[in-house]
């Protein structure tokens, strides 16, 4: 949405006190381990954009709670499974010698928003050391997140999502649905732990050197399948929506709905 329809649509700017008010209200408690999925587009005219929404986070969990949000950079991976776009089999081998290696410091996120592209660079926040499906985290536990991420097990148990889990952590989509809700994979990876894999590959630093790594992945399913599991865990009260800025929030534990999810498709729903 564009700023001036953003302007035009609200009452009121919104502020980092009253998105603070707003978290609080939605259940976010002091020292919460909490995983964020943002549309700052959807909680109108926002005023500081993306820094507001950050400081409003860490105030609702305060100095003692730890934030979370995926870093995704899925462009660093292997352009034979590029597929949004699809680039020509001749480009594959070049994109492969020449694509700069993996950085947590400095590699950008893709599609991941405005305000996980700039959490990823905030004083003091750890990244995870997948090449396309890293997570940032800024807090006490931080280290313990990110501190391990497989490169074969990108969003399983060797992964920050299985941290979040055994921290029973706290799920918080600001103004998106459980579409984007990447903890649902870790419930698909305990559902189906024999998924197909593919082969992927991406650009790491070796001893100092940049090296092309190939390592295989788990298939996943299309994120549309996450919707129904998300509707249910609503209907159910596992789930709780509320007001954030002119948008929607939803919070639910990591637990909940990881094991809302295994039971949804074990029992064939």
């Amino acid at each position: 949405m564009a700023e001036a329809e953003q302007i035009a649509r609200g009452v009121t700017p919104i502020t980092v006190d009253s998105l603070t008010r707003d978290l609080l209200s939605l259940g976010i408690q002091p020292r919460d381990v909490l995983l964020v999925h943002t549309s700052l587009s959807s909680l109108g005219w926002v005023n500081g954009g993306p820094l507001a929404v950050i400081e409003a986070l860490l105030r609702a969990v305060g100095p003692e709670g730890t934030i979370v949000m995926p870093a995704q950079s899925a462009n660093l991976s292997d352009p034979a499974n590029w597929g949004a776009p699809p680039v020509p089999a001749s480009w594959h081998q070049t994109i492969r010698e020449t694509m700069p290696a993996y950085d947590p410091g400095t590699t950008p996120t893709r599609d991941m928003g405005r305000v996980a592209e700039l959490f990823r660079t905030w004083p003091g926040a750890l990244r995870s050391d997948h090449p396309s499906a890293s997570f940032a985290a800024l807090g006490p536990l931080a280290g313990q997140v990110v501190g391990r991420h497989e490169l074969a097990d990108p969003l399983g148990e060797g992964s920050p999502l299985g941290v979040l889990y055994r921290l029973e952590a706290k799920l918080l989509l600001i103004g998106v649905d459980f579409d984007r809700c990447t903890a649902l994979h870790l419930a698909e990876r305990r559902v189906w732990p024999d998924r197909p894999r593919i082969a992927e590959g991406a650009p790491l630093m070796r001893d100092g050197q940049r090296q092309w790594v190939t390592f295989d992945i788990p298939k996943v399913m299309d994120s549309d399948a996450f919707l129904p599991i998300g509707a249910s865990a609503l209907r159910s009260g596992l789930a709780t929506a509320g007001a954030l800025g002119e948008g929607r929030g939803i919070l639910i534990g990591m637990q909940p709905i990881v094991d809302h999810a295994v039971e949804f498709w074990t029992s064939g729903r």
